[in-house]
């Protein structure tokens, strides 16, 4: 399972060494965990970083632009928060990325450094939040494949709000025995009350029939 607690980190993918090199220090002056590259490729070479993170992409670098660095992060499935650098010029660019879903960008020759925190620590803090879900929901979907069909036909059944007996009824089965299979739904997955049950209904209908 992949942590998500602890240091974040900020990746910084930037032709230009000096800008490298003052946003590692200020960065790591800040409490982020720095990694840098010198091109797009060199980032999808690496694969996502562990845990909370955040990119910072140069707009404009030899061989992969930033765009399409973008186009690629997103076709390959990362969902790590983007932020883009950018020249004066690139403005208009730089919209066109937020349009595709980087969250934010600075230009390199006027941008607060604060600003650059606060903004970079909503970002992982939102990373972070996405990963404890993404967590929670494999969790949850380990425990829905531990029951049995019966389990789970009953477990549906009272999520929606169907009385034991009615349950009894539906399935053709005792309502003693409804209550053996709920029991051992709810051991299974974990819950003490109906409306914990009732929270992870969307879930429940999920899985399919083993």
């Amino acid at each position: 399972m992949t942590e998500t607690g602890g240091q974040a980190t900020v990746v910084v993918v930037d032709d230009d060494q000096g800008v490298r090199e003052s946003l590692a220090l200020l960065l790591g002056t800040a409490g982020f965990r720095v990694c840098c590259h010198d091109s797009g490729e060199k980032l999808l070479a690496a694969g996502p970083p562990e845990g909370a993170a955040c990119i910072l992409l140069d707009l404009r670098m030899p061989g992969a632009s930033g765009i399409e660095v973008q186009k690629r992060l997103r076709a390959e499935g990362w969902r790590v928060p983007v932020m883009f650098l950018t020249g004066h010029a690139d403005v208009p660019v730089a919209v066109e990325a937020l349009k595709n879903g980087a969250i934010d960008f600075f230009e390199k020759t006027d941008f607060s450094a604060d600003q650059l925190i606060v903004r970079i620590n909503r970002a992982v803090e939102d990373h972070r939040i996405e990963l404890a879900q993404q967590a929670e929901a494999r969790d949850l979907a380990a425990r829905i494949a531990e029951l049995s069909d019966r389990e789970l036909e009953v477990a549906r059944l009272a999520a929606g709000g169907m009385a034991n007996k009615v349950i009894g009824l539906e399935l053709g089965i005792s309502e003693r025995t409804v209550e053996v299979h709920r029991g051992r739904a709810m051991r299974k997955l974990g819950l003490r009350s109906m409306a914990e049950l009732i929270r992870i209904e969307p879930a429940l209908h999920g899985r399919a029939r083993n």
